[in-house]
């Protein structure tokens, strides 16, 4: 892995992120919004970015910095109202099923996920 990368996921550590995660069926259509919020807890290319939410529980996104954008200056709601002040990154993913549904009970479902790069409008 680059050294670069690491680089830029170490200086992810202890930042603050509010990340929103759009889910799509194969089709294409929406099938879920989630806003997350979070400290950068660790970080490694091969297993992605741990974030800490303010109730103890961590969830992990991909190790790609290129969704990550600078928030602007301003107090943000999570998707269950905690309310987030000055967060560092506003970070989006959309996550694309890319499996049909008709998949036997317990056999995995894959999904895809996808940087959104273009940055976030806010207000």
């Amino acid at each position: 892995m680059s050294d670069i990368l690491n680089a830029e996921l170490a200086a992810l550590l202890d930042k603050r992120a509010l990340v929103g995660i759009s889910y799509y069926d194969i089709n294409g259509d929406t099938l879920q919004q989630r806003m997350l919020a979070g400290t950068v807890v660790r970080v490694t290319a091969k297993d992605g970015i741990t974030l800490r939410q303010s109730n103890k529980d961590e969830f992990t996104i991909p190790s790609s910095t290129s969704p990550w954008f600078i928030a602007p200056t301003g107090n943000y709601k999570t998707g269950d109202g905690e309310a987030i002040s000055d967060p560092d990154y506003l970070v989006t993913w959309d996550v694309h099923r890319c499996q049909d549904m008709d998949k036997p009970e317990g056999e995995h479902q894959w999904w895809e996920w996808v940087a959104n790069t273009t940055p976030p409008s806010v207000g």
